[in-house]
């Protein structure tokens, strides 16, 4: 290890590494200057000095609040140079956002790109917080968007089912499980009919190494069998049966997809919390164990069949025997988009819902607001 009193003037360049692929197997703390700053290169870190707010305020013009995730609030922006639109997650580096997972989430942010999967582009760390610049998604969130939809239909509905698990698939390929999959974490780029799915907030994503315990990068079915993640992160609502035991993989995910499924076709959560059982989560937790979902209620009786076989494929509470983000790709009411006279039909009692949900939220957010200004 270099003395602390002994500084070191270099450069950062690719070149300085003659055996890079026998660096990538030594411990961080043991290997040489020469090897880190020619990993520092490889990554295109921009090192200063020293970073303050002011500094991505002198790129960026900060706007309008954008909306709140699981770590931080999201900001519009545009770069002052070019005029460009993006948006700007603030992390504030509290107890909740701990090093471990900020650091989590940017790693996982730089690895992915995916065209139904919100992309970062730029990223400053301060004294006080991450500033993460991503891609612009102007179409709102999921649940916004059927609020507003009243002839939102199940074509509709299967359209962007599969692009959320084209963007499940590609993440779990990756390592990457994303833990927190809701309506809300389910943005659209553009809008109408048109409009684009993107994944967003990995604020209590998972990042597991490739090959670890049998976790396969290709084969869906073999990563089935992975259980080693542990933390109880994500929505209850969502919670899939493995990981309400603390033993969960991917498939946890796909579950998380199913529930967003049914809540698209009916308006109503698959595994709600019922006013009743107050702060104890017990009853919902075994409710989810058991499977316990109602397919006839809810204005399912007039969806399609294949509809309602794909949301018990995805909420088969033994993950092994669960559908995964690939096989569900593969399923009839994915492929076969256009061929049921169903999948026309608006699903109007599902957006008479998530219309009351929305409302309801909205007023809980006014007298919130007045009572913070009061």
């Amino acid at each position: 290890m270099v003395q602390p009193d002994i500084k070191v003037h270099t450069v950062v360049t690719g070149d300085m590494d003659f055996d890079h692929k026998g660096a990538m197997k030594i411990p961080l703390g043991e290997v040489s200057d020469e090897q880190l700053m020619a990993e520092v290169a490889r990554r295109n870190l921009d090192l200063h000095d020293k970073i303050t707010d002011a500094v991505v305020k002198e790129t960026y013009e900060l706007g309008r609040v954008l909306g709140h995730g699981a770590s931080g609030e999201v900001l519009q922006c545009t770069h002052k140079g070019t005029g460009s639109q993006f948006a700007c997650k603030v992390v504030r580096k509290s107890a909740m956002n701990d090093a471990q997972s900020m650091s989590t989430e940017i790693e996982i942010m730089k690895r992915i790109r995916h065209k139904n999967v919100v992309s970062m582009y730029e990223l400053y760390e301060t004294p006080r917080c991450l500033w993460i610049i991503l891609e612009l998604v102007d179409g709102g969130d999921l649940f916004h968007h059927l609020a507003e939809t009243p002839d939102y239909c199940e074509g509709s509905a299967s359209r962007h089912i599969k692009e959320m698990l084209q963007g499940v698939h590609y993440l779990h390929s990756l390592g990457v499980v994303h833990r927190d999959l809701k309506l809300d974490n389910v943005l659209l780029a553009g809008n109408g009919k048109d409009s684009t799915v993107k994944l967003a907030d990995f604020g209590l994503s998972a990042l597991i190494r490739l090959g670890e315990e049998g976790y396969d990068p290709d084969e869906s079915g073999k990563r089935k069998k992975f259980n080693s993640l542990k933390d109880m992160w994500g929505t209850k609502e969502y919670f899939a049966p493995e990981l309400i035991d603390q033993a969960y993989g991917p498939q946890a995910d796909v579950w998380a997809v199913g529930c967003i499924l049914y809540e698209l076709l009916t308006g109503h959560q698959a595994f709600p919390k019922w006013r009743g059982e107050g702060k104890d989560d017990r009853l919902l937790y075994d409710r989810i164990c058991k499977g316990q979902f109602d397919l006839t209620q809810h204005g399912l009786n007039d969806v399609s069949n294949e509809a309602k076989n794909l949301i018990s494929s995805m909420l088969h509470v033994d993950p092994v025997k669960r559908l995964s983000a690939s096989e569900c790709l593969q399923h009839p009411w994915i492929t076969n988009i256009n061929e049921v006279k169903e999948r026309s039909r608006p699903l109007i009692k599902s957006h008479e819902a998530i219309r009351h949900k929305l409302e309801v939220r909205q007023a809980r957010e006014e007298e919130a607001k007045a009572k913070r200004h009061a």
